[in-house]
């Protein structure tokens, strides 16, 4: 498979691809704010025909189906597929493919995606995919990244560790990744152009929960593996790496710490849309 998303592609089969496989139960809990508001805009999928972008190990998945939905996963990844497949146990059509190229045979009710449109090298021809996989009146939902230094859970760590990896710079903006769709009036006109009416673009604060037991020494050996912080730390030598947990352990997660807990403030969109009927 190549295409527009080939960095991607390669990018989400090799390490990260793995880590995000092997680290799934932590991360759902990370995001459950993220996904409980999903699962609420998203209503009676009763019979509904949904397509999951970049559903990853098939958390969201397994709660539209839940909900009665017939339910396509599309991802890059093939680690985070299998896992997907085994949560979905057959249940759901689980595809790798580039959701910015990638046509169902028929349209769906509901493009719905947790943190999966942000990666797209086109976003404009993306969206525009996106919108011919709808039935028209079909819905758009799903939820991205504001901008990073609007979301301390990942600018505080990466700024912790910053000198420990000198060539490490923060997320360029509009270029894809998690920080890919932030900017607010940017996100508006892709989805004008891609045809969509009735756009809301709304602010999402919550806390993203680094911990849940273990306090700042699990949060820091989270943190050392995704996010800016994870990419900084990604190629750095065993000391570099010990320096750095220690430094995020001591210093800058350790503040954060109640009775085991480490959450500090996530910052999202939560956009819905509709194509014209």
């Amino acid at each position: 498979m190549t295409g527009p998303n080939q960095a991607q592609l390669d990018y989400w089969n090799g390490r990260a691809g793995e880590k995000w496989a092997a680290l799934q139960r932590r991360l759902d809990r990370m995001l459950s704010k993220a996904t409980t508001t999903l699962q609420a805009k998203a209503g009676d999928l009763t019979d509904q025909r949904v397509l999951d972008v970049g559903c990853g190990t098939g958390e969201t998945c397994t709660l539209w189906l839940q909900a009665g939905a017939h339910v396509t996963g599309v991802d890059l990844s093939a680690p985070m597929l299998a896992v997907a497949a085994d949560r979905t146990g057959g249940r759901a059509t689980l595809i790798q493919a580039d959701a910015s190229t990638w046509t169902g045979d028929a349209p769906f009710d509901l493009v719905v995606s947790r943190l999966g449109v942000m990666f797209f090298a086109d976003p404009d021809e993306a969206f525009a995919n996106l919108t011919r996989n709808l039935r028209p009146g079909g819905r758009l939902l799903f939820v991205c990244w504001r901008a990073f230094d609007d979301n301390p859970w990942v600018h505080i760590p990466f700024d912790a560790v910053r000198d420990l990896a000198p060539a490490a710079t923060p997320p360029v903006p509009h270029a894809p990744g998690p920080f890919g769709l932030a900017d607010e009036v940017r996100l508006a006109g892709i989805l004008a152009r891609a045809g969509f009416v009735d756009v809301t673009i709304e602010a999402l604060d919550f806390p993203v929960c680094l911990a849940d037991v273990g306090g700042a020494v699990e949060a820091a050996g989270l943190v050392t593996q995704i996010g800016p912080s994870g990419g900084a730390l990604a190629d750095a030598t065993p000391e570099v790496r010990t320096t750095a947990t220690e430094r995020l352990t001591r210093t800058t997660l350790g503040p954060y710490e109640r009775d085991g807990v480490v959450a500090l403030e996530g910052a999202l969109w939560l956009v819905q849309a509709v194509r014209p009927a």
